[in-house]
């Protein structure tokens, strides 16, 4: 994904690294890098590269997806 493109608030899906897959939420841009909200008690750190477009959440507001 462009730098440029990112915007605080976007979802994005991760498509490289350890994070492979998962969807997070644009809570910062940095110099080189981009802080993601992915829905664990850390905060990640990924840069631009590595992420792309993720779609619209399907559930309403309050409501989260979790793996058990």
């Amino acid at each position: 994904m462009n730098f440029s493109e990112i915007t605080i608030g976007i979802r994005v899906r991760i498509i490289t690294g350890f994070h492979t897959g998962r969807i997070g939420i644009v809570l910062a841009k940095r110099t080189q890098t981009v802080l993601l909200d992915i829905g664990e008690p850390l905060l990640i750190s990924e840069p631009p590269e590595h992420l792309e477009p993720a779609p619209e959440d399907p559930l309403p507001p309050g409501w989260e997806e979790v793996e058990i």
